[in-house]
């Protein structure tokens, strides 16, 4: 997370003062520079973590230094960029942060803008592949130029680290009726799932959603905080700070007509009921959305 200083110049020059300007800030800024934080903006190669489930932005700036009265010329700029996750390598789509330049020339001092987002899904090394093409035209003077393409390549370098820790239990309800009874494998089931939310990040987050979807086969019932009761206040979502857990659960019945059940259940090769999936969203303390789902939960298929 990026933290900036909170102090300010002091006033300009032509107020007397005995002490400089830039006394009071953090860094030696230069005189010239207008936005005392921009150093602090630029993304380095290494930079943290991010987290698993958030999305990944970030603007790219590329800036032409070229000194006014060059006898060079900087035209036809493109950039590319791309996500080098554990996985897979994802060619990204470069927003436009500004209106789109008629002119092909890139005037001294201007810079062409971009924004990059990516969703990230897996936990690890992450790398940002950013690739800048364009022509560069020298002029003699005597009405005469030569143009060369040149291409140069910058990589940022991040670790997606998880955001939630999801730690699931699924206990099978006592059916109705004999206790002694066998079971039928026709009879319709119940179970109960418990689930530990668990907050990774270094920051607090606000649960805002965490629902249950079940497979085909079943119907599930929330017994969380956003369940209505009568004549109660609305119970407001959890709020994790840093290492905090969470517990909520969620009622899984077979569908059935009376006794039967309408469909079979899928199961996996070594015999477990796929009931389905849990989906988690929340928000940073900035506000920033996260979103999570796990993968099938599974049971022990009942004898």
């Amino acid at each position: 997370m990026l933290t900036l200083p909170t102090s300010s110049p002091t006033p300009s020059k032509d107020v007397d003062l005995p002490i400089p300007p830039n006394a009071p800030l953090d860094h030696d800024f230069p005189e010239t520079n207008d936005f005392v934080f921009s150093p602090l903006l630029t993304l380095p190669p290494t930079f943290g973590s991010a987290y698993v489930g958030e999305t990944f932005s970030c603007s790219l700036c590329a800036n032409n230094e070229l000194s006014n009265g060059a006898n060079r010329r900087v035209s036809s700029i493109q950039m590319t960029a791309e996500m080098q996750a554990p996985t897979q390598t994802v060619p990204l789509e470069l927003l436009a942060a500004d209106e789109e330049r008629d002119n092909p020339d890139f005037d001294d001092g201007e810079s062409l803008q971009r924004i990059v987002r990516f969703d990230l899904q897996s936990e690890g090394n992450h790398v940002l592949a950013v690739s800048v093409t364009y022509t560069e035209t020298d002029s003699d003077g005597e009405d005469q130029s030569k143009s060369r393409t040149r291409t140069f390549r910058k990589l940022y370098q991040f670790i997606a680290a998880p955001c939630l820790s999801v730690r699931t239990k699924v206990s099978a309800l006592r059916m109705e009726g004999n206790r002694n009874e066998k079971r039928s494998q026709t009879k319709p089931v119940s179970f109960a799932l418990e689930a530990q939310l668990e907050n990774m990040a270094d920051g607090p987050i606000t649960l805002e959603r965490v629902a249950f979807s079940p497979k085909q086969s079943f119907n599930t019932t929330s017994i969380n905080w956003d369940v209505s009761w009568p004549d109660t206040e609305k119970t407001p979502c959890p709020f994790l700070m840093p290492r905090d857990v969470t517990q909520v659960a969620f009622l899984i019945k077979q569908q059935s007509d009376g006794k039967q059940p309408k469909s079979q259940v899928e199961t996996t090769k070594d015999g477990r009921m796929i009931l389905g999936q849990l989906t988690i969203r929340w928000r940073t303390a900035m506000g920033d959305p996260g979103f999570l789902t796990t993968g099938w939960l599974t049971t022990r298929k009942q004898p």
